[in-house]
């Protein structure tokens, strides 16, 4: 149980992003969505992907106001022979969790001042962004339900019991910066972001039974058994007195069955009990970010660094006090870490005519350097990105693109709530501009995730992870 809540509570990552590192979203706006090669893009969504890039926008005021809505579907099936006692025949189960974001918005401005100057900022999600819920609860719990209980009291025991669990998980970013172009063709980017961290989780799980029998009813048949081994300590005590040794070892023997027995039936009573978890978390961070932008017309070349951003979060929480008691440094005022790990981001987009152009981009995570990551055996996560553009006229433009995200999980760094699997990205969408200074993005992405096999170190068992995620979105980009 311990252990459970230690997961539910100390995870920052269990929500993790629509697209991206382990708690970073790199789509922060929609056009991202038609094309996800972004990192060497003269454009003004360039303020998050390229910001040393605006230093090549025309000279004005810039605008892009983004909107974007995901789902994410999170499955876990398990194999566990226990699973058999709580009603599932083949000792299989599904558990499913539904994430929820119908409205990730964000802006990009900026303002270039003249041939040599430009600022900017931004507003975004960087990291989390929606609501997931596992309504029927995880693995983890019902494993120790079936297993752990019903070895204690007997085997081959059934039970029931009821768990949910959602979590709500926002990092919200203000960046400010500016470029300076120190050559022609050369500009570079110096700004910082401001993260603001909120997260919240909640879960019940209540109305445990083992053998049709509850929490309560396990407390009357600890105290039964407990007064049982007392009263044949007792009498082992008097037949030993009274030089009755076969009887008194027999008495012995009895109380210690009936001493081990209140102990099992103590044991479930406590464990059996409800438990609500009700803890929100707050913290603030600084990110860092330096970019460099070389322009040599047909071919533009770019690369981002952000420096790792420290978070620590605090808990306000209103557990059961079981919960409180099981985890005190989780309790109300616990602090934990939950560092947004340092990427490097570098890119090129090469203009093949002119009105097609294509791009490249390369993200590479230090998450083992982030504290508070899940990362324990595995490595770093990197991703690479491929897309093409195509003005069909003055007024139509259509796009695609690819994403392949690596993640360096290895098994023990999997866990019900933290789970991050391979994936591959595909992005559609296209353009329409309405006149020289008015366009609209839009674009859909489907990501296609693998599958990743935990084998239970008894034989037979292991869970099963994989994702489904899609998202859709719309950007209108403004220059005065």
């Amino acid at each position: 149980m311990k252990r459970i809540f230690l997961s539910i509570c100390a995870t920052a990552v269990v929500f993790s992003s629509f697209a991206g590192g382990l708690l970073t979203n790199t789509n922060q706006n929609a056009t991202f969505l038609r094309n996800p090669a972004r990192d060497a893009a003269i454009a003004i969504d360039g303020v998050y992907s390229n910001p040393a890039g605006t230093a090549f926008l025309e000279e004005g005021f810039h605008l892009s106001l983004s909107w974007q809505a995901a789902t994410q579907k999170r499955q876990i099936t398990s194999n566990f022979p226990y699973y058999k006692l709580g009603g599932d025949a083949d000792g299989n189960k599904v558990f499913e969790g539904k994430t929820t974001a119908p409205v990730i918005p964000s802006f990009q401005a900026a303002y270039v001042i003249n041939d040599k100057w430009s600022v900017s900022a931004q507003f975004s999600i960087g990291g989390g962004g929606g609501k997931c819920e596992f309504a029927q609860g995880l693995p983890m719990f019902e494993k120790m339900v079936g297993y752990t209980l019903g070895s204690q009291l007997g085997e081959n025991l059934p039970y029931t019991l009821n768990q949910s669990l959602t979590g709500e998980q926002y990092f919200y970013g203000l960046q400010l910066g500016g470029t300076y172009k120190i050559m022609d063709k050369v500009s570079v980017f110096a700004g910082a972001r401001g993260v603001l961290a909120n997260c919240s989780y909640t879960g019940t799980i209540n109305n445990i039974t083992i053998d049709g029998k509850n929490s309560a009813d396990y407390s009357s048949l600890s105290q039964q058994a407990a007064g049982a081994a007392q009263q044949y300590a007792t009498a082992a005590a008097q037949a030993q007195a009274a030089g009755m040794i076969e009887q008194a070892q027999q008495y012995a023997t009895a109380a210690e069955q009936y001493k081990n027995a209140a102990t099992a039936a103590g044991t479930a009573a406590v464990m059996m009990s409800d438990y609500q978890l009700d803890c929100s978390q707050n913290g603030f961070g600084i990110t860092p970010i330096i970019g460099v932008d070389v322009n040599l017309g047909k071919l533009n070349l770019a690369a981002k660094y952000e420096f790792r951003t420290k978070i620590e979060l605090e808990n306000k929480s209103n557990n059961s006090a079981n919960v409180d008691a099981l985890m005190p440094t989780y309790a109300n005022g616990g602090k934990v870490r939950s560092d947004i790990p340092a990427i490097l981001a570098v890119g090129a987009q090469y203009s093949i005519l002119p009105s097609v152009r294509v791009a490249a981009g390369f993200h590479y995570y230090w998450d083992k350097d982030a504290k508070g990551t899940a990362i324990k055996e595995g490595n770093n996560t990197w991703e690479a990105l491929l897309g093409v553009e195509w003005d069909i006229n003055d007024k139509w433009l259509v796009s695609t693109g690819a994403q392949r995200t690596q993640y360096g999980f290895k098994d023990a760094d999997m866990s019900d709530l933290n789970f991050n699997i391979n994936s591959t990205a595909l992005c559609i969408g296209g353009a329409y501009k309405f006149n020289e200074r008015m366009k609209l993005n839009f674009g859909y992405m489907h990501s296609f995730y693998g599958e990743h096999n935990v084998e239970s170190a008894v034989a037979g068992m292991n869970d099963l992870y994989t994702r489904k995620n899609d998202v859709v979105g719309v950007s209108f980009d403004i220059r005065f």
